[in-house]
């Protein structure tokens, strides 16, 4: 998780705290204020401001790994044209219907839904939404490109 120094200090202090419809839990992951933290990671969830993307997508390029997935988790309907204007990154778009909010730093408040759709439908696409599945986070797979537009919400911020 890359975030801003006052969230990844209070998730590496207590863990990420999840106050769910369904549970309650901390848990641990790994939280870093840098962007090189993103080397070697196989999946990344790319969910900055729009007004950030060409400048985080720059960065990120040649931290990532060959193959990676870039899920681009951002309200906005053309957030994949610009990161892919911007460093050639080939960002799958996704929606994510979720009713949540970061109360304070290290502690994340869900209080409806958490469904995913990606698109358009392939290989990509297909291993994402069986990925999530398992993770118990339900994935519809969209037969059009434009599925980046809708609500969004993702702990990766810069």
């Amino acid at each position: 998780m890359i975030g801003r120094p006052a969230f990844v200090e209070a998730v590496k202090k207590n863990g990420l705290f999840l106050d769910t419809v369904r549970f309650q839990e901390s848990v641990r992951v790994e939280a870093s204020t840098e962007l090189s933290a993103v080397r070697g990671a196989e999946i990344v969830l790319f969910c900055v401001k729009t007004t950030d993307n060409a400048t985080t997508a720059l960065a990120l390029a040649p931290l990532l790994a060959p193959g990676a997935l870039v899920l681009s988790m951002q309200n906005g309907v053309d957030n994949v044209e610009q990161i892919r204007a911007a460093a050639r990154i080939d960002a799958l778009p996704t929606v994510v219907y979720v009713a949540a909010s970061v109360p304070e730093p290290g502690r994340v408040k869900h209080v409806g839904r958490g469904d995913l759709v990606v698109g358009p439908q392939d290989k990509k696409t297909k291993l994402i939404a069986a990925l999530f599945s398992r993770a118990s986070v339900p994935c519809r797979i969209r037969k059009t490109s434009r599925a980046n537009s809708g609500p969004s919400w993702c702990g990766i911020a810069r």
